[in-house]
């Protein structure tokens, strides 16, 4: 079975390019660039640089391969004042290139269409009491989380009315291995900044109470992999999280491991002596993703934080893990 996945090259992208050979299967990595030169010779991969925009190369791509499964991940972020993309651009990539996609997949008789969504499609709905399922209301309040719920009602209108099986997948906060800057994330997640930090012997203060739920990127990348082979799909809408906050002083246990000079403390609960790029306010107490129903209908269990947190650990000592780079100093 051959999957084609668009966004080969990003963080999500290089963990399902990795599950997806795992399971043997052959993949059509699509990136707008080369993928990084050790992943270029691997087995059952064959890789094709084109713009996920350009109909004529995705209908060529969908036809040369024989694709049965298409997996959508081709994204770019856009974070307030971003320097890195517009607003034009994230609607083009996040929307335009969607409905390119879907209308090639349907005119080439593609099996299955795979959409990675965000958690930015619940908005405010994720900083409330009441738990985040995949029944919450969408709020988003973010440029970023309007083209994605609109690429979602996209697949999901063109699935209803073509007969097509898609399915949607919100995705929660990610951390695990193949995070890099590669110019189309705004933000990188904060236990990659905790890693660079520890690889640079850079102290870190981390807020006192800070809880999300960041979920392993191979797991997510597993998950995205079962719903791309499912032979039956019982939902077209998956949350895809570990379903639980935790504390990231537990990735800094780990890491201390690796790096036995590094320190790390804890700060102010603002987060206003943290020299780290917080994503959001860490005095908010905001939901986890509730998954159950994919792991229910999929008999699938994301690992706890802990064997994410050594799993990441691990990987970082490997020579495919990214670089040191210099943090700059945030703090005010």
């Amino acid at each position: 079975m051959t999957i084609l996945l668009t966004g080969a090259g990003g963080f999500l992208g290089l963990n399902i390019v990795e599950a997806l050979l795992e399971q043997g299967l052959d993949c059509v990595a699509l990136n707008d660039r080369a993928l990084p030169t050790d992943f270029c010779d691997r087995s059952g991969l064959i890789c094709e640089v084109a713009d996920v925009r350009d109909r004529s190369a995705m209908a060529e791509v969908l036809r040369r391969h024989g694709i049965r499964s298409v997996i959508h991940a081709a994204a770019v972020t856009l974070a307030p004042g971003s320097a890195l993309t517009t607003v034009e651009r994230a609607f083009d990539v996040n929307m335009v290139s969607t409905a390119i996609l879907l209308e090639e997949v349907r005119k080439a008789g593609i099996a299955r269409f795979v959409y990675p969504s965000s958690t930015a499609v619940y908005g405010a709905a994720l900083f409330e009491d009441a738990p985040v399922t995949e029944a919450t209301p969408p709020r988003p309040a973010s440029v970023y989380g309007y083209t994605k719920l609109a690429s979602e009602r996209l697949v999901a209108e063109t699935a209803g009315h073509f007969g097509l099986s898609c399915v949607r997948a919100r995705i929660t906060a990610l951390f695990g291995p193949h995070e890099r800057e590669t110019g189309t994330r705004d933000l990188m997640s904060l236990p990659f900044q905790m890693a660079r930090a520890a690889q640079s012997d850079k102290e870190v203060i981390l807020p006192e109470g800070l809880r999300r739920d960041w979920t392993s990127s191979r797991d997510v990348a597993a998950a995205l992999v079962l719903l791309a082979i499912a032979p039956k799909l019982p939902s077209d809408l998956y949350n895809l999280g570990l379903g639980a906050s935790w504390y990231p002083v537990l990735l800094a246990r780990q890491l201390s491991e690796n790096h036995p000079r590094w320190h790390h403390g804890i700060g102010r609960a603002d987060g206003s002596d943290c020299r780290l790029i917080l994503h959001d306010d860490p005095t908010r107490t905001r939901q986890p993703l509730v998954a159950t129903k994919f792991e229910q209908d999929f008999d699938f269990r994301f690992r706890s934080p802990e064997a994410a947190c050594r799993d990441y650990a691990q990987w970082l000592k490997t020579p495919t893990a990214p670089p040191t780079q210099d943090i700059p100093d945030h703090a005010t």
